[in-house]
């Protein structure tokens, strides 16, 4: 059944069909003509033999040079001659014709009067009253020449003019069975070269359609079909240049989606996902493993209602998904397919550090407020005291007024410490090293706490490992340093009733090219989940635990931003109620 589909079965047929029928019709045609035409010359032939037998009888032949003319004729005409009812002379055809039929067709009342009117008769006539034996016959009859009358019958079996036809018919078939199959072989040949290019045009076709666009359809004849072989290559030409412009941008998009900080998920309009880049994936996975997905669904409720409103009110969404302590904000884009929505691509974006900085910036504003409050406060009460005469002593004056010095010295080291942040954060830390022994250097700081120390019930000591150690460095910003982690030390440790202890421990490590100095202390401690944010500016670990001390969250960003500037680190061990260990740690390497 494939070849009657391929174009080589569909133009052969065509070709056998229409040939088959004009064939068909044409030799009806000639079969039909030809029979009339064969009808009407025997019949003309019986007329004229027998009028030539007629002049012979009026001529005066006698009957046996009748009968002797006639035998001249073919054999497929009969002839009787019949004179005063009986038969004279006669020839006798493949169908022999008794005594009794004759006398019959002499006695044929019909013939007869036909024939008494003296002139040619043609008609069908049946001898022995049987389809088989039916003539064409012609009759007239004719005068001698001493007065009596005499027929002449001439006929010819339809049998024979039937044999003549089928011999005519038979050529016709055998002609047009002989030109189908000439036409047939023809046919295919031509039709085979016509579907040969369409049939390499389908291999090469099925190989673009894989992706193979280098193959390219062989150009063999110059007519319409090798028009469409040029045409095809020229569009797989063009398919291939559209396919890499298409593949490179779906590199490019691919490569803007995978490196973007955001998250971007496509969904189906049934909320499947499509589409999805690798934060997405991490915002996708923090979910599912979250403590507050207990059902284990694939996507939050919050975007599965953002997803649900976004198609039926056909409008932009934007939201908040909260879980955890992980912030994000969804924006929801439909893509249309003319009127229809095709998908809708969700971009998500981390907002828990820009939440965390903002409420550490929230907290410290109050922090700094507080700080500010309390001194300015005090600056207005004192000074109104002063003026309003409430000091009735010079002593009272002179205390007053030191009240009012040390709480405009603590507001000048607030602002001092904001405004060395902003500078270093800004990049503006210049430092001015010295080369110094580091024990004396450390010595002398530890000294300036012993005060303090006492007064918090605090063991404040120093340990070296390295007396003699020399180190380049920036003596004011290691100081700052250092003021900053051991007053936090002792600020942190001591209490009524409890045996504070603060060490500085000085260790060189030669093997590992480092300087460490470590500030030790047995106080209160750092909560675990505080510890990353601790050296972030603004952040304020235990807030509560601090009140009413001089901390303003930003003397840990200064440090690590002074460690930083020598090229070195600081990172913390923290146990809570356990106690802290700051670790400052500088390369000796980069000692100059």
């Amino acid at each position: 059944m494939r070849f009657w589909h391929s174009i080589v079965g569909k133009i052969w047929g065509t070709i056998i069909l229409l040939l088959t029928g004009v064939l068909v019709a044409t030799g009806f045609f000639i079969g039909i003509v030809y029979e009339d035409k064969n009808t009407e010359q025997i019949t003309n032939k019986i007329k004229t033999t027998t009028e030539n037998i007629g002049h012979l009888i009026e001529g005066g032949a006698g009957f046996d040079t009748i009968s002797s003319a006639i035998n001249l004729l073919d054999q497929p005409m009969g002839v009787i001659v019949e004179k005063n009812g009986k038969s004279v002379a006669s020839k006798q055809t493949s169908m022999h014709v008794s005594e009794e039929a004759r006398e019959h067709l002499f006695n044929d009342e019909k013939m007869n009067d036909h024939l008494a009117k003296g002139k040619y008769i043609s008609e069908t006539y049946n001898f022995y009253g049987t389809n088989n034996e039916k003539v064409h016959m012609g009759a007239q009859r004719f005068q001698t020449m001493d007065g009596d009358i005499s027929t002449v019958y001439v006929y010819r079996s339809y049998e024979d003019i039937l044999k003549v036809t089928g011999q005519v018919t038979r050529t016709l078939i055998i002609s047009g069975i002989v030109a189908i199959l000439a036409t047939s072989i023809l046919s295919f040949i031509l039709s085979s070269r016509m579907a040969y290019p369409l049939r390499e045009m389908k291999k090469v076709a099925i190989a673009v359609s894989k992706g193979n666009f280098d193959n390219r359809v062989p150009t063999y004849t110059h007519d319409e079909v090798g028009d469409l072989g040029i045409a095809f290559n020229k569009m797989a030409q063009q398919l291939k240049y559209n396919i890499s412009a298409l593949r490179q941008e779906k590199e490019q998009l691919s490569n803007i989606l995978v490196g973007m900080a955001d998250g971007v998920i496509k969904f189906n309009i049934d909320k499947t996902i499509i589409l999805s880049n690798p934060p997405a994936e991490q915002f996708l996975h923090d979910w599912f493993f979250s403590t507050e997905n207990e059902d284990k669904v694939l996507i939050p409720p919050n975007l599965d209602q953002m997803l649900t409103n976004i198609l039926e009110a056909r409008e932009e969404q934007v939201g908040e998904i909260v879980f955890g302590d992980q912030t994000y904000v969804a924006i929801l884009t439909l893509l249309y397919n003319g009127d229809d929505i095709r998908s809708i691509v969700t971009v998500i974006r981390d907002m828990t550090e820009e939440k965390r900085l903002e409420k550490m910036k929230a907290d410290f504003v109050n922090n700094v407020s507080h700080e500010l409050r309390t001194p300015i406060s005090m600056l207005q009460g004192y000074s109104e005291a002063i003026i309003d005469g409430v000091a009735q002593t010079d002593e009272e004056v002179r205390e007053f007024a030191q009240i009012i010095y040390d709480e405009s010295l603590r507001i000048g080291r607030l602002v001092n410490d904001m405004l060395d942040l902003a500078r270093m954060e800004a990049g503006f830390n210049q430092l001015e090293k010295e080369r110094l022994q580091v024990t004396p250097f450390l010595d002398k700081v530890v000294s300036n706490f012993e005060v303090l120390a006492k007064e918090n019930n605090v063991k404040l000591r120093l340990v070296t490992d390295n007396p003699d150690l020399e180190y380049t460095f920036d003596p004011d910003r290691m100081e700052q340093v250092l003021v900053n982690l051991v007053m936090n030390a002792i600020r942190h440790t001591g209490r009524e009733d409890y045996e504070g202890v603060v060490e500085v421990h000085e260790t060189a490590d030669f093997q590992a090219d480092e300087l460490m100095i470590k500030i030790i202390d047995n106080g209160s401690g750092i909560p675990e989940e505080d510890l990353p944010f601790l050296f972030e500016r603004f952040y304020k670990a235990d807030k509560a635990r601090t009140r009413g001390k001089t901390g303003t969250g930003i003397g840990l960003a200064i440090v690590k931003n002074i460690v930083e500037a020598h090229n070195g680190k600081i990172t913390v061990e923290s146990h809570l109620g356990i106690g802290s260990t700051f670790i400052v740690t500088l390369p000796l390497s980069t000692d100059i």
